[in-house]
This record gives structure tokens, sequence and C-alpha cells, in this order.
């Protein structure tokens, strides 16, 4: 019985390594909530720490001739509209793609926006990154921005505001080279940019509420991340592996 148990957990963990390099459906919406932090009484963070990672990948990044993150039609519009329906609630972000997964390591960030902007910035922003190992892995790094009245560039700050950093954009180069994330290609994600055409000046906001959480999930399985201020609803799906076809041989 020991031995079944051992050669059955061996199996499982082999299987689960093989799905490192397979493409995988994700769907995610992330949605608001107006009055949130008040129903809760959870203070807002005084000195949220806002970064994006260094490597990353963003909608519009291209691997070859190929988007890394590859658009695939949404499933979960039944959920988004319940969303939309609920009183004091806003969806900020849904999107569904096709990504190549990998382990932690080796899996870049995708980087997330939506709802109203200011300037540069958005009033979501941030990065999740999803990798696979025995299980897949979410890893969420979002904050969403009360921007206020008199929200500034960070050149001219108010008392008290928190400066938001820009959204990343990718080098010139790195748009021409292949992103072959299963590592058929040495290539590299998209890293953070020093260089641009112009200036770019980052908004402050008033007030950010930060959703950092990691979470083990599995397949086909809909996840939800709560925060009073906002939620995330996320689902990762197999995608079914065409089989190589064959020509009979000629007698």
């Amino acid at each position: 019985m020991c031995a079944s148990l051992v050669l059955a957990t061996a199996s499982g963990i082999a299987a689960a390594k093989n799905y490192a390099g397979n493409t995988f459906e994700i769907e995610m919406i992330v949605f608001s909530r107006d009055s949130g932090m008040a129903q809760s009484g959870e203070n807002w963070p005084s000195s949220p720490r806002l970064e994006y990672p260094q490597q990353w990948v963003g909608f519009d990044t291209m691997g070859g001739d190929s988007p890394v993150l590859r658009p695939v039609a949404t499933r979960l519009d039944n959920k988004a509209a319940a969303i939309r329906r609920a009183r004091g609630q806003q969806v900020l972000f849904h999107k569904a793609w096709q990504q190549v997964l990998q382990n932690k390591r080796r899996s870049p960030a995708v980087v997330i926006s939506g709802g109203e902007r200011r300037g540069e910035n958005h009033q979501l922003e941030g990065s999740v990154t999803i990798s696979v190992a025995r299980y897949l892995h979410l890893s969420t790094n979002l904050w969403l921005s009360d921007f206020g009245p008199g929200t500034l560039s960070a050149a001219i700050p108010n008392a008290g505001s928190i400066t938001l950093p820009l959204p990343p954009v990718a080098e010139p180069e790195v748009f021409g080279e292949p992103m072959d994330l299963a590592g058929q290609v040495a290539a590299r994600p998209a890293t953070l940019s020093t260089m641009s055409a112009e200036p770019r000046a980052p908004m402050t906001a008033t007030r950010v509420a930060l959703l950092q959480q990691e979470r083990r999930m599995r397949s086909g399985e809909l996840h939800y991340l709560d925060h009073p201020r906002f939620g995330v609803l996320i689902e990762v799906r197999t995608v079914e592996q065409e089989e190589p076809q064959t020509t009979p041989e000629t007698p």
C-alpha cells in the first residue's frame, strides 16, 4: 500500500511538472466597491509601496510576429453583468487571454490597468503573475487609486499625496525580439524602460488601496480575491493541445 502511495504521488508530481510550458486560458475581472473601506472600518495605508516588477509583459507585447498574451473570447460575461447591476460596484478590468505558463522563476508579471485615467496613470494599476509548479500559483500586486478632485502631477504634489509609479513601457528594440516564454528561443521579457521620447509625468493620488495576495489555484475553478475596496475574479482553464497530424504510409 505504501509503495502504491509513493508511486501515485510521484506520478502526480511528474504530471504537474509537465504543465510548465503548456498554454492556459486565463480570464480575470477586477471590480471596485465605492463604500467598501467605510463599511469595513479598515484604514487606508499611509505609505503604500507601489512598484512594477522588472520582468513583465503587456497585452501589446509581441513575441516575434505573435502577441505573447493572445486575446480570446470571455466566458464570465454573466459574472461581469451581475457586478455591474450591484449598487456601488464597477467593473474596471475584464479580459481573457492565452498564455504559456512557466515556473515561478521564469514567469513574467502581466501588467494590468483599468478604470478612470488621469494623465499617464489609471485608477486600477499593477500586475499579476501566474505560474505553475505542482499547482497553479497566482500572485497579485494591484492598487486602486482615489484621485480626488485635486489630483496633480507629481511635479506639483499635494501635501500628503501619494506619487503613483509610471506604467512600464517596453524599450523599442524589445518589440522586435522573439519572446518565446516556452524557452524554445533564448529571449527576455520586457524590462522597465528608463528612456522615453518625451518626459512622462506621474500623477498623485489622495488614497491608495493595495491587493497583494498569494493564492494556489486549480484549473477550471473560479477563484475570488477579496478586499474592502475592490475584488478579483479569476479562472485559469486548460487548453486542449492539438495532436500532430500524421500522413499514413503508402503500402
